[in-house]
């Protein structure tokens, strides 16, 4: 599912060989009671995200998550997406606890309509709780030991089309 090399890289590789090709699910906020859509397809390149984020019924977000599992990001300083897509910005999410109420780890970034490699430093990320907003910023050499999920989220309190093309995420 993951490879680790060297203990120097942790990818995520949705292309169609790669280790990570379906294992990622939607997660939209239907689950709260909101009407944003999004789907997934697996395609060689990787996978395509899109949908449509809309504010009724309090929603406004969509996301794609990674399986829980345990992961230590503190030995890398950055994170590399190799991505295309519109309707921007999007949100990067790190869970250390299941409780969706609890603080996560994350970061906005933008993207190109053209394959690109969006590089984020680890030190970029803060840490932000539901209702509260930010609440710190992270120290990824001690508080990033115990990561247990990821995702990609359209969160930014538009309603509009969206789509993101990964073909890859890499920590260095």
């Amino acid at each position: 599912m993951v490879s680790s090399i060297l203990s120097s890289l942790l990818e995520f590789d949705f292309k169609a060989d790669g280790n990570a090709t379906g294992t990622w699910t939607i997660q939209n906020d239907d689950v709260m009671g909101g009407v944003s859509e999004g789907s997934v397809q697996w395609k060689d390149e990787g996978f395509r995200w899109h949908g449509h984020t809309r504010l009724e019924n309090n929603g406004g977000f969509s996301s794609i998550r990674s399986p829980w599992k345990s992961f230590d990001l503190t030995e890398f300083d950055t994170m590399r997406i190799r991505c295309k897509g519109t309707g921007g910005p999007f949100r990067i999410v790190f869970d250390t606890q299941k409780a969706w109420y609890l603080p996560n780890a994350q970061t906005n970034f933008d993207v190109s309509e053209a394959w690109s490699d969006v590089v984020i430093p680890l030190k970029k990320f803060v840490w932000e709780e539901p209702r509260r907003g930010v609440i710190g910023k992270v120290n990824p050499a001690t508080e990033l030991s115990e990561v247990i999920r990821f995702g990609l989220m359209k969160y930014d309190g538009t309603a509009q089309p969206f789509e993101l093309e990964v073909a890859s995420v890499t920590f260095e």
